[in-house]
């Protein structure tokens, strides 16, 4: 199944390349700028991408996630949550400005100084090269662009397609999976009105996906709705999982055996 902009069901596709993005982490903590990644038949590594814990000053660089090329598009696969560090950063939820991007809003801090510290790689190469410019200088402007993450991974591809949209010349579309709410209603709608293509999956019974709480914070565009009381046991671990996610989208996609009811 291809990935088709007006029919959210095809995020399915995007599954592995996100599933990728963890599995390098897990595997291989320490390494930044891996060589190879196992990805999708036809698609080839690009540029490797880093941002930092922020923990009570300067962080550690980890790796987040990766620009992949393929045949039909670009892809930007982001990570989510992974370490209790990563965690203390997800609950900082002061909000501050979304300074990229004029008239931007406000956005969480933890998650915004998650982005503030983006650098990106070559493969083979020890050069890092801060924010959005190596994503301008590496995607070919001809070829869809996607960005997709799952968990943290959802506001960070929410922070990065407002970006590159208001300060480039690309147009990335917007794929995320169990984020949570990114920013307040002046944030939303100025990401409203800088996306092009924007899907944001959400189970109903993810906790994930309703915080921040209160009334300062406020949903991004468009939102798809899943509820996994219908296919899947109810654990905080299995409704935020991208496996219950893509199970939900399509039901041929086995269920981890751990989540059947």
């Amino acid at each position: 199944m291809p990935l088709v902009p007006t029919d959210p069901t095809s995020a399915v596709v995007l599954g592995p390349f996100v599933a990728a993005a963890f599995d390098q982490f897990n595997s291989h903590q320490d390494e930044l700028n891996p060589a190879t990644i196992p990805l999708p038949a036809g698609y080839t590594l690009v540029r490797n991408i880093q941002m930092s814990d922020i923990l009570g000053g300067a962080g550690t660089p980890r790796f987040f996630g990766y620009l992949a090329a393929g045949p039909t598009m670009q892809v930007v696969a982001l990570r989510g949550t992974d370490t209790l560090t990563e965690w203390f950063d997800d609950v900082q939820w002061d909000l501050v400005p979304f300074t990229p991007v004029a008239n931007g809003g406000n956005v969480a801090q933890g998650f915004f100084d998650i982005y503030t510290t983006m650098t990106t790689m070559t493969p083979g190469n020890a050069a890092t090269t801060p924010g959005i410019a190596g994503f301008t200088a590496a995607v070919d402007p001809a070829v869809p662009l996607v960005v997709t993450g799952h968990s943290l991974g959802g506001p960070l591809t929410t922070m990065l397609v407002a970006d590159l949209t208001a300060n480039s010349a690309l147009k990335p579309q917007a794929w995320s999976f169990a984020s949570p709410k990114v920013g307040d209603a002046a944030f939303a709608a100025r990401y409203g009105a800088l996306s092009t293509v924007s899907w944001r999956f959400y189970n109903t019974v993810d906790l994930a996906t309703h915080i921040p709480f209160g009334e300062d914070y406020e949903h991004v565009n468009t939102g798809y709705g899943l509820n996994s009381l219908t296919y899947a046991k109810w654990s905080v671990g299995c409704a935020h999982a991208l496996n219950t996610y893509l199970h939900g989208l399509d039901p041929s996609i086995a269920l981890d055996p751990g989540c059947v009811p």
